[in-house]
């Protein structure tokens, strides 16, 4: 259940983000691309149909729509990218190519949850990780797409989370 909790909290968070982003890119400029750097992060948030980056490991539902994209590259070279889509077809359907699609590309999946209407699939392939999101969203079916360089061995000094009122402990 707290698993559940987690994954449905962390697909509130990013569907706020792109959307908060999407608003942004619309009221402010007429580029549909924005790229800012911070703390050593260079972020890009692309919505439409270029959301899609040129190098996306991952496979594309086919027909899916993009709604946007977020990419993350830091100094450090730790990378990762978070893209939504949508569709006309059922979540089992999208779920199945996803499933299918991933092992035929050489994706080892590690997790595989299924419930009704949310289906969350795991990957690793070399050095990237991966997650697969797809959930009903109305008439329509959602899908969100994540990849992330392996994180390897411990955080940096002053890199290990600490809570506090503003970050609070999930356990």
């Amino acid at each position: 259940m707290k698993t559940i909790h987690s994954l449905l909290y962390s697909i509130t968070c990013l569907t706020i983000t792109c959307i908060s982003s999407s608003c942004i890119f619309w009221g402010c400029t007429n580029s549909k691309e924005v790229t800012y750097d911070s703390g050593g992060v260079s972020q890009t948030f692309t919505v439409g149909k270029q959301a899609v980056p040129r190098s996306f490991p991952l496979p594309i539902y086919p027909n899916a729509k993009a709604s946007g994209s977020v990419s993350a590259k830091t100094d450090d070279d730790e990378n990762s990218t978070f893209l939504m889509l949508s569709s006309n077809d059922s979540v089992s359907k999208v779920a199945e190519f996803y499933i299918r699609e991933l092992k035929q590309a050489g994706w080892t999946i590690s997790e595989n949850q299924l419930l009704a209407s949310l289906v969350n699939i795991s990957g690793k392939k070399n050095d990237l990780e991966a997650s697969v999101m797809i959930s009903a969203a109305g008439n329509n079916t959602s899908i969100s797409l994540s990849v992330n360089k392996e994180l390897v061995g411990t955080p940096k000094e002053g890199q290990a989370f600490t809570p506090d009122k503003l970050n609070p402990p999930t356990d």
